[in-house]
């Protein structure tokens, strides 16, 4: 350094000469700046510092810091590798997953007194408490029964795993019932593929149309089916 600045003293010096060693010594002046902050960020953060013979020192807590971090990057591969290997669920598993997750429960009726309300409300009550068996019975054994009994009837059936009655009644309610006909072809579509009738759930899915409740379900459900 001290060369480079007598050489600046010279009154003969060129340009370019003179150009280079500005630019040496700026460099140097860099050099040592950035080595001298990142001694600091080693230190502070890291807890990495040299000691008086050169050598490296580091503290126990920057080792557990390292296994820590080699330990959670081995557990980020496994999952990793396991979400890779881990096989899509079909057309049939993702229905019964559907049943399983959704919350399917009646609105209720007012109580009564006539031997028809009162199995009317002990279908309702049964269904709600998830006794599908005995909401089945119960039902079976209204006089009259209207529209709303009719599809909580065959949605007590599907969830019953009476599948193949579910689909009967579904299509019996289907030709007569317009007030719930959205939801007919929705769970119609679910009984189908439960009942491994791939082809008709097909036909019955797009049967809903992008208007309807559970569109992009059942269109999700049509390019499962169509990739099994």
């Amino acid at each position: 350094m001290k060369d480079k600045l007598n050489k600046l003293l010279d009154p003969d010096i060129s340009r370019e000469e003179e150009d280079q060693i500005f630019e040496d010594i700026l460099k140097q002046k860099n050099d040592n700046d950035l080595r001298v902050k990142w001694k600091k960020i080693l230190a502070n953060d890291y807890d990495i510092q040299r000691s008086k013979n050169g050598k490296r020192k580091t503290t126990s807590s920057s080792k557990y810091i390292k296994i820590f971090l080699a330990a959670a990057a081995c557990i980020s591969l496994i999952v990793t590798l396991q979400l890779l290997s881990t096989p899509s669920i079909d057309s049939n598993a993702m229905a019964q997953q559907y049943l399983d997750e959704q919350e399917i429960l009646h609105p209720g009726a007012s109580k009564g007194s006539i031997e028809e309300d009162q199995n009317r409300i002990l279908a309702i009550q049964a269904f709600n408490s998830k006794k599908y068996q005995q909401s089945v019975k119960h039902f079976q054994n209204l006089r009259i029964a209207n529209e709303e009994d009719q599809y909580y009837y065959g949605l007590a059936l599907l969830l019953n795993q009476q599948y193949t009655e579910a689909i009967q009644k579904f299509e019996e309610n289907n030709l007569n019932n317009n007030r719930f006909k959205q939801e007919l072809n929705w769970y119609q579509s679910l009984a189908y593929i439960l009942n491994k009738q791939n082809e008709k759930a097909k036909i019955q899915l797009k049967k809903i149309r992008n208007t309807d409740w559970k569109y992009k379900d059942a269109q999700q459900f049509l390019k499962k089916l169509n990739e099994e």
